[in-house]
């Protein structure tokens, strides 16, 4: 099973004055590189706006599908090309691996780094804004076409064309798809030891589990 690294991205927070006037100091329109200097909270030359909500250990870096890219611009309307800027505030866009086939706990090999999977990305406004179109982020909800977050387990550099190994997947039923599935379903009594299978694996990052908690809670 082996994907490879597309596009590379990376940005530092400036203030972005977006087509609907409104301003905003945000790193989402990361620029491409052909490589990146990876470490435990990132990389070099990356950084993250709202350090409340992105960035830190479990969300060092932001991965997204090249199918599910392709999706998501096609159901706004729009032609860009993934490996221009980003539009989603993606770090990387890689083949084969998606949101179907990634799960929470994965470990994987691009170049000389190593990474594992901590979390779905819950969408924000800055997304629809960046994308000029207000609806942004009811679709990445609606389809679950979200990215993922990764860990920096291994530093090291990733080079654009770079293959992706996936060496460990201790938690197969906690894809991405299906975690996205637990948080935007209606909270009912038949998902509460869904929910509580998920908050219980070790390696899913505390912030997600908190939505899930809370959603838990509503059914308790």
């Amino acid at each position: 099973m082996e994907g490879a690294v597309l596009a590379i991205k990376l940005g530092l927070v400036e203030e972005i004055v977006f087509e609907n006037g409104s301003k905003m100091s945000t790193a989402i329109r990361k620029k491409p590189m052909e490589q990146a200097i990876v470490h435990e909270l990132g990389a070099e030359g990356n950084d993250v706006g709202l350090k409340a909500h992105h960035g830190g250990i479990d969300k060092a870096l932001f991965f997204m599908a090249e199918r599910s890219f392709a999706k998501l611009t096609a159901l706004l309307g729009k032609h860009d090309s993934y490996q221009g800027k980003a539009i989603y505030g993606e770090n990387f866009i890689v083949s084969f691996f998606d949101e179907e086939n990634v799960c929470v706990g994965d470990q994987y090999q691009i170049g000389d780094v190593q990474i594992e999977i901590s979390q779905p990305r819950i969408p924000c406004e800055t997304l629809s804004k960046n994308a000029n179109n207000k609806n942004t982020r009811a679709i990445v909800v609606e389809t679950g076409l979200t990215g993922w977050y990764v860990r920096v387990i291994k530093n090291g550099v990733i080079k654009k064309g770079d293959k992706i190994r996936r060496l460990a997947n201790p938690y197969p039923k906690l894809t991405i798809k299906y975690l996205n599935y637990l948080l935007a379903t209606e909270a009912t009594v038949e998902l509460k030891t869904q929910l509580e299978q998920a908050i219980e694996c070790p390696v899913l990052a505390e912030a997600f589990k908190r939505y899930l908690k809370m959603k838990w809670r509503k059914i308790s």
